[in-house]
């Protein structure tokens, strides 16, 4: 089980919220989240996102096949969560999968032009 370490910027409840997004949308995200666990023994929510926005890019352009429509699963999940969410929620999103995302120029920097656009425009 998770632990949720509450910090002054990082509510447990935003933490718990987008973890349980991440194991909702698919075996993928739910591994993910698993392996961050164990490593950490707890939600360091910044560093599960930016290992999302990494498995995100693989995913979206890796060969397997159904593995795109996860990734866009899990974005639009992401960017509900984000739009839903308060200011300390989205800047941690910002910070943490947004950041971690390849910059133009970079290979894999086409994945952008797929985020659902509430959170393309935060990268614009």
């Amino acid at each position: 089980m998770l632990r949720l370490r509450h910090r002054r910027h990082t509510r447990p409840s935003i933490a718990l919220a987008v973890a349980r997004v991440l194991v909702d949308a698919g075996p993928q995200t739910a591994e993910l989240v698993r392996e961050h666990g164990e490593q950490y023994g707890e939600v360091e929510l910044t560093v599960l996102l930016a290992d999302l926005a990494h498995w995100y890019v693989a995913a979206a352009l890796g060969p397997v096949a159904g593995s795109r429509a996860v990734a866009d699963r899990v974005v639009v999940a992401l960017a509900q969560e984000f739009r839903d969410g308060d200011d300390v929620l989205r800047a941690i999103v910002a910070t943490g999968f947004l950041d971690a995302l390849p910059q133009p120029g970079e290979l894999g920097h086409e994945v952008v032009a797929r985020l659902p656009q509430r959170l393309g425009r935060q990268l614009a």
